[in-house]
């Protein structure tokens, strides 16, 4: 079974570790943005007052 790499005692995070939290942040932020704009399948007949619904 392999060891996991190990610094040596520098305590810093490493490119690709850098690189990770940058990728993990960028969809976060995505996520939040695109949240509210989700709209399910389907053709709408009539859009009722109430904001997200639909009927199909």
């Amino acid at each position: 079974m392999p060891l996991p790499a190990v610094n040596s005692g520098s305590g810093r995070l490493s490119r690709r570790h850098v690189l990770m939290l940058m990728l993990a942040l960028e969809i976060l932020v995505a996520g939040t943005y695109n949240a509210d704009r989700y709209r399910r399948p389907g053709i709408s007949v009539d859009m009722p007052v109430t904001r997200g619904h639909v009927i199909v």
